[in-house]
């Protein structure tokens, strides 16, 4: 209530709030006051069992709130969307409606803060509703206004975040949001695609075993592979086409592609993504690597058989991850290699320099590593860590507090790869300097020397190619350069654009003046007998 003249108590008309008057009136609405700030969340029509009881632990929290921390709930780990389904379905199990905020639209004003904190707990008692509090980054400020908009909460809130917020103050009940096992992911697949015959259990067994989707974006997956799949009686396509040939695509395909294509998202900002072009062919090893690179993409490709139907994850429970270490100096093919691979598995390959991971601050290392393989669990990409040396390089006896923390990141790396549900490949040109504790854990271990000339001979014919205009291009005289793969290709590239500025063939006095040129990038000279008898 209001007055319209505080000065005259007995006189003046009282005013009643508008939202109040709605509600009297049986039409409850969110204050305007709140648009643009809340958004109302859905329950989803279904959840798995898991989620449930997350959900179920939630609504606990509310009923059994502590004095130290009344009806406030922490719910982290999974994604925004996942904790936003169990909070919602908590709510309306308890007969609330859900509303979201974000953290960063906490006012750092303290009387804004109040009025809203106010405001906010009125609308949660005549809706009735509870909030979710989504938590992200914050500056010190935001993190300082957004504790006390929490610690001043007197109605149901939960407070979302990937990881646990680091604050003093009471928490209230924690639920982790838990990881869904094979059977309950099975389910997912099989409920989002009950209404495509096409798409065959079998088809959905392979995906259980490469992707790990909530269940959001396995609904959004079959809406995709939906819109695509060609129509099981008359062949028409369902929906827009997306520039490819989808009659021609095998349904497991599409599904496949789909599966791929939402497990992306949050790994591209972390690393660099590679769309696999390169096969077997373009690879030049010997025998003996080429085999072993080959048992590894078995190892990959049949975990599902190995681990759930065979039943090995059950006796063996730990190290059940792919995980391999290239050994070798830059440009002799580790990296393609790993291209190879990811394009055999129907993969993407993300490249992680770990130079740019580890940090100089203590804890910080691991948050960074953490964020790499939470995002690549989802799809089970291949990830290579490239410049492994930058970590393993700190290494050392244990003198002070830094080492000892340096060591625990070398630690913290091998056991998520130990845990990754794909293939995790460390690149390294110190395999000497590494600790034998830490190559007991690897499963594969995988040399890549320097080519000899036979091999650098070949590398040259499959780099240049058939259609390329040449005139005495003799790839054995250009073995004779002692350069590795990498700078084969440079050369190659490069004597290509000389000759095509010429207007001319592809000659010998090319690739010379290319390999000068790549010699000197690599602090060497050309010696006569690399270039003897080439012009």
């Amino acid at each position: 209530m209001e007055l319209d003249d505080e000065t005259r108590l007995t006189t003046s008309r009282l005013r009643i709030d508008e939202r109040i008057l709605h509600f009297l009136a049986g039409s409850p609405y969110l204050d305007a006051r709140l648009h643009g700030l809340l958004r109302r969340a859905q329950a989803p029509r279904t959840l798995p069992a898991s989620y449930g009881r997350a959900a179920d632990r939630v609504a606990a929290g509310w009923n059994e709130s502590r004095p130290e921390a009344p009806l406030r709930v922490e719910l982290v780990g999974g994604d925004l969307t996942t904790r936003t389904d169990i909070a919602a379905t908590a709510a309306r199990r308890t007969g609330l409606a859900l509303y979201v905020m974000a953290s960063d639209d906490v006012p750092t004003d303290a009387a804004e803060r109040d009025r809203l904190a106010r405001l906010w707990q009125r609308e949660a008692v005549l809706l009735p509703a509870a909030l979710l509090l989504e938590v992200g980054e914050m500056d010190r400020e935001q993190t300082a206004a957004t504790d006390a908009f929490i610690a001043a909460a007197a109605v149901p809130l939960v407070v979302s975040s990937p990881d646990p917020r680091p604050t003093g103050r009471p928490r209230g009940e924690r639920v982790t949001v838990p990881g869904l096992d094979d059977a309950e992911q099975l389910a997912l697949w099989a409920d989002a695609f009950a209404d495509v015959p096409r798409i065959q259990e079998r088809h959905l067994r392979s995906l259980v075993a490469q992707f790990q989707l909530p269940p959001h974006v396995i609904r959004s997956a079959a809406a995709a592979v939906r819109r695509d799949l060609p129509d099981a009686d008359t062949g028409a396509n369902t929906g827009a086409e997306t520039g490819a040939d989808t009659d021609a695509l095998d349904p497991a395909e599409l599904v496949w592609r789909a599966g791929l294509i939402e497990a992306r998202i949050g790994l591209d900002e972390l690393g660099r993504r590679i769309e696999p072009e390169a096969a077997w062919d373009d690879l030049v090893l010997a025998e003996h690597q080429s085999r072993i690179l080959r048992e590894v993409v078995a190892h990959v490709r049949q975990r599902a058989t190995v681990h759930q139907e065979w039943g090995f994850a059950a006796t063996l429970r730990r190290g059940l991850g792919v995980t391999a270490l290239f050994a070798g100096g830059s440009g002799t093919g580790k990296t393609l290699a790993a291209e190879v691979m990811a394009k055999e598995l129907g993969l993407d390959l993300f490249i992680i320099d770990l130079s740019q991971v580890v940090s100089k601050y203590i804890g910080e290392t691991e948050k960074n590593l953490r964020k790499v393989f939470d995002a690549a669990e989802r799809g089970g990409a291949l990830l290579l860590f490239d410049e492994a040396d930058a970590l393993f390089g700190k290494r050392s006896e244990v003198k002070d507090s830094h080492d000892r923390y340096a060591n625990l990141e070398v630690s913290y790396l091998l056991m998520r790869m130990e845990a990754y549900r794909g293939l995790a490949i460390l690149t390294t040109n110190m395999k000497k300097a590494l600790d034998p504790a830490f190559m007991r854990r690897i499963r594969f271990v995988v040399d890549f020397p320097f080519p000899g000339e036979s091999e650098r001979a070949e590398i040259w014919r499959r780099v240049l190619p058939a259609r390329a205009p040449m005139k005495d291009i003799d790839p054995q005289r250009l073995a004779q350069l002692t350069v590795a793969g990498g700078s084969i290709r440079n050369i190659a590239l490069s004597g290509a654009f000389l000759a095509a500025e010429e207007g001319d063939r592809l000659q010998m006095r090319h690739m010379l003046a290319a390999a000068r040129t790549e010699y000197q990038k690599l602090d060497r000279s050309l010696t006569p007998s690399e270039v003897h008898g080439w012009v």
